[in-house]
Formats: structure tokens, C-alpha cells, sequence
């Protein structure tokens, strides 16, 4: 069966704008025809690397007549707006996580999908890698027996390049948090097990960021409907790194090391089956390799590693199966990740105000 190439805007042309239109213009299936972005010179520049047009008024894409998709990779906290008059408009989008940086945006978007004749996907990218995305596969499948817990962790000590004070993934209010700007781990968590319906989190380790101050570590407990448990942890200041995400059942458990590049599924604490993150081994040495140097957020302008390229070549074969019908990893559960941490945000707020009030002066020998 013959099928036309998917139509493409890209609305951003930051890092992952950029990585979104390279990686599309490089690919069969889609055609970039529009590149968007409030910074006119910005938009040029990539638009003529892409062999598109460049456009630098967002509300131009929802009405033109020649775009099937668009790809959304601007600051978090654009995401859900944009998302919502495009879906209103009738384009399927595909917008960067996290959806939404507050439990009402997100709900507002699902309600914007639901009357919709557009698709809606968020770039939860790891759920994608050939590798976990097989491990998903046999937690659904019910391989492992009853699920009982999940682990998920990204800890790490994050460099911070000089004189970005006023970078947004650095303020709080624009890229709603770490806990939701690497939600990565907390999606694939929901994913597998589904819309907590009990949440304990505890965030601290007050680390600078340019002028404030944010918390560092987030460590959050999730119950589900099942009894199931997961643990989370993300960590900015980690000297020692870990990068897991774990599926354990009655049966069997199945855990990625994504600083190794490998899944490995243990039986009774013996491991009886291994496979790669990706089914490439130059993708396999590349992530291997980007886990001993130091992190750092990615950087307008910046080249992602040939790990990265792979893993966004996977998530564009996810998006072309929706554009056509099929099933995508990217359809399910779009909102919940970003629900949980949401809630799992709100509760480390009030857990601070309460110690506040409980050190304060006023109450001293009360």
C-alpha cells in the first residue's frame, strides 16, 4: 500500500525543533513544509536547512491548508495552549513533554483531543527505544505474572552553563519543575501500571539554579489500583549516577540500565535473558558513552548524540503508525505522568510550608 508522506510543521526551532526537523526532512514518510517560530531569524535559519518556510505567527499553522501534523517543541509552559488551539483547529499534534505544566492545562487539552479530528501524541520518547518498549510489552503481556513494583530513577549531577540565569528550563515557572521537565521515568511508570491512585513524595536538597534556589532531589512512592507499588527518584545533584527504570511480577522481573544500554530480565535473582536499549549497538555504545560524560540540558544550537538521533528515528515511526491508524506506544495515556507529578509537586509545596510554619520564630517553646 502506497501512503503520501505525512505533512509537517514544526512550531520551535530551538534543540529539539531542530532535532524534530532534521530528523524529518531525513525521512521517507515525512515532508517538512513549515518551520515556526516567534524569532523570525530563527525560524529562517532552520526553515532553509529544512527546505521549508518559515513562519513566525503560531496562529498561521492551525488554518493552513497544507500541514497534517504539528510538531510542538517550545518552552513547557507554551506547550498546552498551543496544543489546544491547534487540536481546536483540527491538526494532530505532536507536542514535547511534558504535556502541560499544571493538573488544569492538562485536563483541558485531553477535553480539546476528545472533540478533535486531529491526534494528539506527547514525546515520551523513552517509551519508543526498541528495548523498553519490549519491555513494556511483556508487562502487558503478563510475562512477568502479577505485577508488584516498579522502579524508576534519573540521578545525576546536572552542570549548569554560566551566564544562563534566565534560561527557561532554569525557571520554574516555565518548565514546571524538574520533577515534570524529566518526567521521562514517572511516564513509563504510569504507563505500565496505570493512574496512581496514592501518592507520597518528598523533595528537598536546596541546590542554586542562577538567582533561586530549587529543590534537587524529588523521591515519590505511588500506590495503584492494582496494590502495586513504584518508587521514583530524580536527583539533579547525584555524584553517583543511576539511570534505571524496573518492572517486577510474581513471575519475573525485567530491568533497563540505560547507563549500560541493557535490559535484563532476572528470574529468582538470576539473570536469564538480556537485550540491548536499542537494536543498533553504534546506538548501544553511543548511550553508553554519553552516560560518562557530564550532564547538562541540551542548548539551542547544541548536537544531540547519535543515541539521541536513533531514539528520535524510533519515535518517528511511532508517530507515523498513529498518523495511520495503527497503534502507537505514543496514544496511550497521554496525561497521567503528568497528572502524578503534578500532585506529587503539590505535596512537596505543602510538606515545605508546613515545616515553615512549624520553624518559625512565632512558634518557638509553643
Amino acid at each position: 500500500m502506497h501512503f503520501t508522506p505525512i505533512r509537517v510543521a514544526v512550531l520551535g526551532s530551538g534543540f529539539f525543533g531542530n532535532t524534530l526537523a532534521m530528523a524529518c526532512k531525513d525521512h521517507d514518510d515525512f515532508d517538512v513544509v513549515a518551520i515556526c517560530d516567534l524569532d523570525a531569524a530563527s525560524a529562517h535559519e532552520l526553515a532553509g536547512r529544512a527546505g521549508a518556510r518559515a513562519i513566525s505567527d503560531p496562529a498561521e499553522l492551525a488554518t493552513a491548508t497544507d500541514i497534517d501534523l504539528v510538531m510542538i517543541a517550545t518552552p513547557n509552559h507554551t506547550h498546552a495552549t498551543a496544543t489546544m488551539a491547534l487540536l481546536q483547529a483540527g491538526k494532530s499534534v505532536f507536542v514535547e513533554k511534558p504535556l502541560a505544566i499544571t493538573a488544569e492545562d492538562a485536563l483541558a487539552v485531553m477535553a480539546a483531543a476528545a472533540l478533535s479530528e486531529g491526534r494528539l501524541l506527547v514525546g515520551h520518547v523513552e517509551r519508543t527505544m526498541p528495548g523498553i518498549k519490549r519491555l513494556f510489552l511483556e508487562a502487558r503481556s503478563g510475562a512477568l505474572g502479577t505485577l508488584l513494583e516498579g522502579y524508576g530513577s534519573r540521578s545525576r549531577l546536572v552542570h549548569v552553563p554560566e551566564g544562563a540565569e534566565d534560561w527557561w528550563k532554569l525557571d520554574r515557572s516555565r518548565s514546571g519543575g524538574e520533577l515534570l521537565h524529566e518526567i521521562h521515568e514517572l511516564d513509563l511508570l504510569t504507563w505500565v501500571f496505570g493512574e496512581p491512585v496514592e501518592i507520597r513524595t518528598t523533595a528537598g536538597a536546596p541546590r542554586p539554579v542562577g538567582t533561586r534556589v530549587e529543590d534537587s532531589v524529588h523521591k515519590t512512592t505511588l500506590k495503584f489500583a492494582s496494590g502495586a507499588v513504584a518508587y521514583h527518584e530524580l536527583s539533579t545533584s547525584a555524584h553517583v549516577p543511576d539511570w534505571k527504570f524496573r518492572v517486577s511480577g510474581t513471575e519475573a522481573a525485567v530491568e533497563a540500565d540505560l547507563r549500560t544500554a541493557v535490559v535484563r530480565r532476572f528470574v529468582d535473582g538470576v539473570v536469564t535473558e538480556q537485550w540491548g536499549i536499542f537494536d543498533s549497538e553504534r546506538a548501544n555504545d553511543s548511550l553508553r558513552e554519553s552516560s560518562q560524560k557530564k550532564q547538562s540540558y541540551n542548548a539551542a544550537g547544541a548536537v544531540g548524540p547519535y543515541w539521541m538521533q536513533a531514539a528520535v528515528e524510533s519515535e518517528l515511526l511511532e508517530i507515523l503508525a498513529a498518523m495511520r491508524g495503527q497503534d502507537s506506544v505514543l496514544l496511550e495515556s497521554p496525561a497521567t505522568a503528568v497528572l502524578a507529578g503534578v500532585e506529587a509537586m503539590a505535596q512537596a509545596e505543602a510538606a515545605r510550608a508546613v515545616a515553615k510554619i512549624e520553624s518559625s520564630p512565632a512558634l518557638a517553646g509553643v
